[in-house]
Formats: C-alpha cells, structure tokens, sequence
C-alpha cells in the first residue's frame, strides 16, 4: 500500500519494497548510461581510447591481456558494459533503499539529486581508494577527475530518476502534493 504525507510543505513517499527495489533498479540503469555516455564524452576529451573504460571493467572476469588492443572489441566491451550496467542496477537499489527506507526522505525539492551527488561521491572515494585497489587495480588506468565526474553524474542521474520514477508513480493519487496544489479535493 503507498501512503503519502507532508512534512512542512516536503511531499515524502512510502513505497512498497518491490516498488522501492524496481524504481532504485531503473534510476541505477538511467544513472549508469549517463555516467557511460559522460565517461566516453570524457576519453574523446583527453584523447583517450573510447573503449578504455568497459575493456578495463571486463578484466574483472576476462585476462588482461585479452584487452590490449587500442579500440573496439567486441567480447571485452560487452562484457565490462554488462559489469557496468549490473553494478550500476546494484547500486540504484542501494540508492532507493537509502533514501525512501532509511532517510525516509522527501522525493521533492532536489532532495534526491543533492544525496545523488553525496552517493555518487561516496562511491567514487570507496570504490576509487579501498575496493579497487584490492579487487581490480587496472579499472585505476582510468584518469582520476573523469571517473570522479562519471561518478557524481550517476548520482545525480539516479537521484533525478529516481525523484521522477517516484512522482510518476504517485500522479494523480489521492493526497499528494501535486493534486492538492491544483486544488482537487482529497479522495
């Protein structure tokens, strides 16, 4: 059962656990295709090889010698954008968990896209500096302040997403804060 109230004006939504589960797995999915199309924008920058970033991610279960080859190849790019994407799907979950579970936190006023930068920043200093260090120190190769903007547009793409995933579900249902500004009478 969703249930809505407000906080001093803040609309904060109860979702159900699937409900929560499958709009966290859908911003991570949007947040992890921002992050990729960011992260490509980002190698073209610098001059870097296009498909550096989902070669290195697939040496999580491939040979790294298998992506030594400077472009496109086919089986270590597919592979490390399904890491990626998996990861991404993962960590939205983890994000509708923290914010609508935990925080309880208001889905409106940009609430979610500030925790989305926090998330996306908290990732990028746990990933960047303790797992894959220990885990995958070739996914490092990877300059430093791109993975750190790819890291803070997935955040802000899933907070967004999620914020959106939220309001969408809720439109229109009785006691919510966009039927009560147009002034329709609760049901």
């Amino acid at each position: 059962m969703n249930v809505e109230s407000n906080l001093n004006g803040l609309t904060v939504g109860k979702q159900t656990g699937v409900q929560i589960e499958r709009s966290g797995l859908i911003a991570g999915l949007i947040g992890g295709v921002m992050m990729a199309i960011v992260g490509a924008a980002l190698a073209i920058a610098i001059g870097d090889d296009l498909w550096k970033a989902p070669k290195l991610i697939a040496t999580f279960v491939v040979s790294p010698d298998a992506i030594a080859a400077p472009g496109f190849l086919a089986g270590p790019v597919l592979i490390g954008s399904l890491i990626h994407l998996t990861l991404s799907a993962l960590f939205g979950i983890g994000f509708g968990v923290l914010a609508t579970r935990i925080w309880n936190m208001p889905l409106s006023y940009g609430a979610p896209m500030v925790l989305g930068l926090v998330y996306g920043l908290a990732i990028w200093l746990i990933a960047y500096f303790i797992i894959l260090p220990l885990v995958n120190p070739l996914v490092l190769e990877i300059y430093a302040p791109a993975f750190l903007i790819q890291n803070l547009t997935y955040g802000l793409s899933t907070g967004l997403a999620y914020s959106l995933l939220h309001s969408r579900r809720h439109a229109g249902s009785p006691g919510n804060a966009h039927t009560e500004r147009r002034g329709v009478a609760k049901g």
